[in-house]
Formats: C-alpha cells, structure tokens, sequence
C-alpha cells in the first residue's frame, strides 16, 4: 500500500500475534516457529517465492487455536505423546479453511492444514499433496515446544548450553518417523550450531525486528489485495471469539461503507473506509470472552474493562502505523458529539464526518443483532433509538437521516455481507471427527 493505510509488515506480524494475547501459554510461539522455518528453508532453496511461502505459513501456522478450544492451544505444547491422534489437526483444518476463503494466502493454507502430519505419512500417502512447507512447519514447531519448555524465562542466553544436548537428541529419536530426516539434518548440521541464531531466536525484541525486516523485503510480492484480505481476516479472529460477535465487524464496515457513498467519499476513502469498519473491534481481543458474553448487565468494574477495547484498537492500529483516517474512524467509534462519549472524550469539533458515520454503523449493527442480554430489535425501536442518540447530539443527525432514508438498501447490504461471515463461522465451528479421521 506504499504507507496510504498500514505498515503490511506490521500488520501481519499483528494478525499472527493475535494467538499471543488471546492466550499466553502461545506466546510469541508462532514468531518463533516463522523465524526456524524460515532459517531452514534458507538452507534448502534460494527461491524468494518458497522462503516467502513457508515465512508466512509458520507466522499463521496456529490461527486456527482461536477457533478451537483451550484443550487444543494445550496440545500443540505437549511433546510427551508424538502420536496425538485426530485432535491435533483440528485446529490446522480450521486455520487452513479460514485461509482458503482469501485467494492470496492460498498456499500457505495448504501448508497450515497438514502441518502436523508426521514425517511417515507424507512418505506413505502419495495420493494427498502435502506440501513440503508443511515439513518445515512441523518441524519448526516441535523445535519450538521443545525449546520453550526449558528455557529459562529471565535468562534466556543462559539456557543455550544446556538445550542443545536434549534437543539434538529429541530430535534424532523422532527422524524418519515423526520429522523429514533430511530437515532435521540440516537443522542439526547448518543451523543450531551457530550462536547467532539463538540469540535471534531468544531475544523477543530482536526476533520481532528480524521478522519485519523479512516481511518488507518481500513486500513487492504482496499485492494490494494482500492488505484488504488481511484485514478482512484480522475481523474473522476477533469476532469469531464469541458467536454473538461473530458477524459484527462484517455488517459495520458494509453499513459504514454504505452510508459514505451516499456523501460522496472517493473510492480509496471507502475502501479505507470498509478497512477501518472490519478493524473497529479489534482491541476486543484484550476483552475476557466471560465479559464479552455475560447474559447480564456489566458491572461497573467490567464495563470499565469492557470500554477500554476502543483504547487497544487505537493503540494497535497506532502500532501499525495505520494512516489518520483508518486509525480515527476505527477508533472513535464510541466518541459522541456531546464530548461526552469514551475514551478520549472528544468534541463535536474533533470527529470528522468518517468518524460520525462509523458511530452510526457500529450502534444501528448492534441494536439490529442478537446479544447475550437481548434479542436483535425491530427496525422500527432501532430507528426511535437513534432518533433519541441523535436529538441528545450523541450521534450526527445528517447521518442517521441518510441511513432511516436508504434503510433498505443499506439493510440489504448489510445483512448480505453478515451472512457471508455467519456461514463462514459455522463452517469453522462444525468440522467433524469424521472429517479429521482423514489424516
């Protein structure tokens, strides 16, 4: 995107993080798996496309954790059972279903979705492609729960000398079998022999600027789409969290890019505008999912928490170096005219006309869909609460006169990109043990 909305590299390196904060017994792990892949497809091929496929793949290898329950993130870390059975790819079917549905992210879909295959059937099933990135994976990945099991947290130079020894060991007694002996070997003989890749591999400051820096040099083989999908993808993970958020991100950036063509914003301003509407919530994935899905009213002290996702959103996308306009109108979706909304307690004066729209979006998506504490409402109770929020100067009156007086067409747009979302998560949430048997 040559800077007008986002630094990419960032970006994906944010999408892959997400695992992290959602959960912390996953921290940093698919950074550190990205980073060992990588260094080890380096020795196997010089092809920028292959080391780019396989840098991309270990960063999403585990995006489909976040669908799946916290007995499957416990799982992947366990190496005392090599033979896991089905229950380990189930998260690998969903990361690569997810993938799949953007074009771009095709072959690291691919590579996600057989990354626990052991090293034996990809030798014995001839008739299913299992890609060779998904060795690599495989292979990164055990190296990293073997790792990050032993290493000492507070010092973690110090635990080198004392890892190499077991690992090498681990490693042998799983080649040919579990893990491609010729990886293995090439792991063991060119790469865990130099210190400098421990120290890359240990230092979490170091480990994520390496990361970006390979992600920007190859930034010319990542098309404008690549931005669009991602952030498309980055709204699939947050509001999959919960069923009753699932398709919320979807319908607020449809109805905000709605109501913006109807005064007149260019087309790039309205792709930054479906931008800003899929990443609105993103801070959400600071909020506890107990919270997010409470039946009851909040309590002051969860509320509180509850409205700081609009501070982490702006926080997050301010990381990702995300232009003024992407960033405002994504972050102030919960500012009023009054200047009395939150978090910033902006005036009237300060809220641009993108940033008012996204208000009106995120409120009339909310006040249509089911939540734990109510039913979505009629449009009629809709339409007399915002008359309300636009009398009190809650909410700008010109935009709401726009959506009551396009209501159906909006409405329609709406609920048709809701319901694409809305399947998509079903889909996820319904793969099969029969399904899974197929590994």
């Amino acid at each position: 995107m040559n800077g007008e909305t986002v630094n990419l590299s960032k970006f994906l390196l944010a999408v892959s993080s997400i695992n992290s904060l959602a959960d912390p017994v996953l921290n940093d792990h698919n950074y550190r798996v990205a980073f060992i892949a990588y260094t080890v497809a380096r020795e196997v091929t010089y092809s920028p496309s292959f080391i780019h496929n396989v840098l991309v793949s270990g960063l999403l290898h585990d995006i489909g954790l976040l669908l799946t329950s916290y007995e499957d993130a416990k799982l992947v870390k366990d190496l005392e059972d090599p033979e896991l059975g089905v229950k380990i790819h189930a998260h690998a079917e969903v990361g690569y279903r997810l993938l799949k549905e953007f074009p771009i992210l095709k072959a690291e879909a691919i590579a996600v979705r057989y990354h626990h295959i052991p090293y034996r059937d990809f030798v014995e099933q001839q008739d299913k492609f299992i890609p060779f990135a998904s060795l690599i994976i495989h292979l990164a990945d055990r190296i990293d729960v073997f790792v990050s099991a032993r290493v000492n947290r507070e010092s973690p130079f110090s635990s080198i000398p004392h890892l190499l020894s077991p690992l090498e060991e681990y490693l042998l007694k799983q080649r040919g079998t579990l893990l491609d002996p010729a990886l293995v070997d090439i792991f063991l003989g060119k790469v865990a022999p130099k210190e400098a890749f421990w120290y890359h591999l240990l230092s979490q400051e170091a480990l994520k600027r390496d990361l970006e820096r390979l992600l920007v040099s190859f930034s010319s083989r990542m098309p404008v789409e690549f931005f669009y999908q991602l952030s498309q993808l980055f709204a699939y993970l947050i509001d999959f969290k919960s069923p009753f958020t699932a398709t919320h991100s979807s319908g607020v950036a449809q109805t905000a890019v709605s109501l913006a063509s109807f005064f007149n914003f260019t087309s790039p301003d309205l792709r930054k505008m479906r931008v800003a509407g899929l990443l609105h919530d993103v801070g959400k994935v600071a909020i506890p999912r107990e919270i997010l899905e409470k039946p009851g009213r909040l309590t002051e002290e969860e509320f509180s928490i509850m409205k700081s996702h609009v501070f982490y959103t702006f926080k997050i996308l301010e990381e990702l170096d995300a232009c003024r306009n992407v960033l405002e109108w994504a972050s102030y979706h919960h500012e009023t005219l009054d200047g009395n909304g939150y978090p910033f307690k902006l005036a009237a004066k300060d809220l641009s006309l993108g940033s008012r729209i996204m208000a009106v979006a995120d409120i009339f998506t909310a006040l249509m869909e089911d939540r734990p504490y109510k039913k979505g409402l009629p449009v009629q109770t809709a339409f007399e609460i915002l008359e309300q929020l636009s009398s009190q100067r809650k909410i700008d009156v010109r935009v709401y006169r726009v959506l009551r007086k396009n209501y159906e067409m909006i409405e329609k747009q709406r609920s048709t990109a809701q319901q694409r979302a809305r399947e998509l998560y079903n889909k996820l949430k319904s793969i099969s043990s029969e399904e899974l048997q197929s590994f």
